[in-house]
């Protein structure tokens, strides 16, 4: 259970000037800092009594509004801030503790928010997980027949889903999700040939990483902001 007599107040006129998905990145942070389950509804949670003046439901400042959280979380996660899901709950990236360290340092100035022994844990984490996705890439097929045969490589859409540990029925969301979560852990890395590769896979399979249908449905599925 998430303590409200501990959460840091933060001046309205800093916050209101910072881009939500920005605070709703440094909210997951928080979220690890207090060793607290990620979840949907933990975010949800935060957001709202750490930033209250851009989280609350409209004409009733005293609940917060999920609506707003979660197109927020789903937007973080396709820019590779987050990962997860409800189902399996959430995760920093190293993308998204990057930003949430800078926006820890807006809110609260020279003061630090928070145990930097415990965001060196969660980065080291990170790292480790990382790792573990890098190998992955390595061993599939897919890098395997580019690292031997480079542009010319015969990599079939099965193997390019497969390598995402997708499935053929995987949907264009799942796989741009993977895919740069994919590129931000080879850059983690600082493995240049396998970005390399992730980009000719970006290029190859631009057929099956866009969502065709009715409507102004754009990459990744989202519907494009006004």
């Amino acid at each position: 259970m998430i303590s409200q007599e501990n959460i840091p107040k933060f001046k309205s006129s800093i916050y209101t000037q910072i881009a939500l998905n920005d605070l709703v990145t440094f909210a997951t942070y928080y979220l690890t800092q207090i060793n607290e389950r990620i979840s949907a509804e933990n975010i949800t949670a935060v957001c709202y009594l750490l930033f209250p003046e851009r989280f609350s439901l409209h004409g009733y400042p005293q609940w917060p509004d999920s609506t707003v959280v979660n197109k927020r979380w789903i937007d973080c996660r396709n820019r590779g801030y987050i990962a997860g899901s409800t189902a399996e709950d959430f995760s920093l990236t190293t993308k998204g503790l990057d930003i949430a360290e800078k926006i820890a340092k807006t809110l609260g100035g020279s003061r630090p928010l928070f145990l930097r022994g415990k965001t060196k844990n969660v980065r080291s984490e990170l790292r480790t997980r990382a790792g573990r996705f890098v190998n992955s890439i390595e061993a599939s097929d897919a890098y395997l027949l580019f690292k031997s045969r480079g542009k010319n490589a015969p990599i079939s859409e099965y193997d390019f889903r497969n390598m995402l540990l997708c499935t053929m029925e995987s949907t264009a969301q799942t796989l741009n999700k993977n895919l740069e979560q994919f590129k931000q852990f080879a850059a983690d890395y600082k493995r240049n040939d396998l970005s390399e590769f992730l980009e000719f896979c970006q290029n190859r399979f631009q057929s099956i990483l866009n969502i065709k249908s009715k409507g102004n449905i754009v990459r990744g599925g989202m519907l494009p902001k006004k």
